[in-house]
């Protein structure tokens, strides 16, 4: 427990986080003033500017994809879970590190495919067809993103299995 205290508190693991919340805030920022220009431009000058969604789906990407990675780390993500509320706290906890360790073994296998298609991509070179952007600009932030997601989620189940092995009290949510 104390390596991932140690981790938690690293210079590094505190750029990681600042770097997410640094590209969730800027491309926030930039999804949302594209689309003001190009509203603006489309039905007040009646004008047009090229290329413009093929942007905005870019820094889309960035944002969903960091913005779900920073939902692992908070634990903040989505989940339907009934089944524990049925179970005494011990099988509660236990349910939790199973399920962590799920979570932690996709966010991997989903890392290994995205590098394999970043990778793909770089080997061919596939590019937008208006502004001949790189495909694997976008496809570099669902990477970045399950990256992320791994490496939150195999700190999450560490935590959760080194609480549950010594009987400590587990999330319950």
């Amino acid at each position: 427990m104390r390596f991932l205290d140690a981790v938690k508190n690293s210079p590094a693991w505190k750029f990681v986080l600042w770097l997410q919340r640094a590209l969730l805030v800027l491309s926030s920022l930039f999804v949302v003033l594209i689309m003001c220009v190009t509203v603006l431009l489309r039905y007040v000058f009646k004008s047009d500017l090229f290329g413009m969604e093929e942007i905005v789906v870019i820094a889309a990407f960035w944002l969903y994809f960091m913005g779900s990675s920073y939902g692992v780390y908070d634990q903040s993500h989505v989940k339907a879970d009934i089944i524990p509320q049925l179970l005494p706290p011990r099988g509660r906890a236990l349910l939790a590190v199973v399920m962590d360790l799920t979570m932690a073994a996709l966010c991997i296998l989903f890392t290994v495919w995205a590098v394999d298609m970043v990778l793909y991509s770089i080997e061919w070179m596939p590019r937008t067809t208006g502004l001949r952007i790189p495909v694997f600009i976008s496809q570099s932030s669902v990477l970045a993103g399950y990256a992320l997601m791994s490496l939150y989620a195999v700190v999450h189940f560490f935590e959760g299995l080194f609480r549950f092995l010594s009987g400590a009290q587990q999330r319950t949510s």
